[in-house]
């Protein structure tokens, strides 16, 4: 991998194997950090699909456009992806950005039963990223918000099913994989890879990434634990994992508080 941008900016690759800086491949506009975009990350990667990445100086001048020009930016936020080298393709949102890559990649379920079922997955995913969000990004990981968070949202299924808390916990993606709900092939729909299994990833890496969560995770909820593993093994994900492309940021928030003077 080359042209790393180093200092005190997450690193960047500029060039490689999975960021080429050239105009012949699609583009994806995001924060210098993992965030929302990741799972699109890993799709493209298992796909063994290049794209260039917005270096960080060009994103501080897209965060200040994108607020004031509706032209690309309609719903004013990233990530943005065009892909002008397989048709005329400009989309923001990160969940209709993912779920494009599912349609065009065959990564969406062999039959709409599977499809519907991919989506309800993704939007229990989207539920409980918001509350790991709200944990690591807004409550800064405070002791009392960590002891409730792992009563509630890392509940076990029997705790769950007496929880007041409103919504999925992650006892109810383990539920899923453990016992097979839908899929006989240890993904979590399907008999191969869909966009489910990329986006259930990113939310368990989201909580291995916290050290107070991981060992939790991983004592109470061993299928997701496995099925980590499982996609992290998978060629071109494990080539992405391994490489400088990777940004070891996690959230848009850090970049967006380092740079709290682009605010407006």
């Amino acid at each position: 991998m080359g042209g790393i941008h180093r200092g005190a900016a997450p690193h960047f690759a500029e060039d490689g194997s999975f960021a080429a800086s050239t105009a012949s491949l699609p583009v994806l506009q995001y924060f210098p950090c993992r965030g929302r975009a990741e799972p699109i990350r890993l799709v493209l990667s298992y796909m063994k699909q290049p794209w260039f990445e917005t270096p960080p100086a060009s994103v501080r001048d897209i965060y200040l456009i994108m607020h004031k020009e509706f032209d690309g930016y309609p719903f004013r936020q990233l990530p943005r992806f065009i892909d002008e080298v397989h048709g005329d393709v400009d989309l923001v949102q990160s969940h209709a950005i993912l779920r494009h890559l599912g349609r065009k990649y065959d990564l969406y379920g062999k039959d709409i039963i599977q499809a519907g079922r991919i989506d309800m997955v993704l939007d229990a995913v989207s539920e409980l990223r918001v509350k790991i969000r709200a944990l690591v990004v807004e409550r800064q990981m405070e002791d009392s918000a960590v002891q409730q968070y792992m009563s509630t949202v890392m509940a076990t299924e029997e705790d769950l099913k007496v929880s007041r808390m409103q919504g999925p916990g992650l006892a109810s993606l383990e539920y899923l994989l453990d016992r097979q709900r839908f899929s006989d092939a240890s993904w979590v729909v399907g008999e191969r890879p869909s966009l489910a299994d990329f986006a259930v990833f990113d939310l368990v890496d989201l909580h291995l990434a916290q050290g107070r969560l991981a060992k939790v995770l991983q004592s109470r909820f061993p299928a997701l634990a496995a099925h980590h593993s499982r996609v992290a093994e998978l060629q071109g994900v494990a080539e992405y994992l391994a490489s400088d492309s990777r940004h070891t940021a996690v959230w848009a928030a850090d970049w967006l508080q380092e740079h709290s003077a682009l605010k407006t």
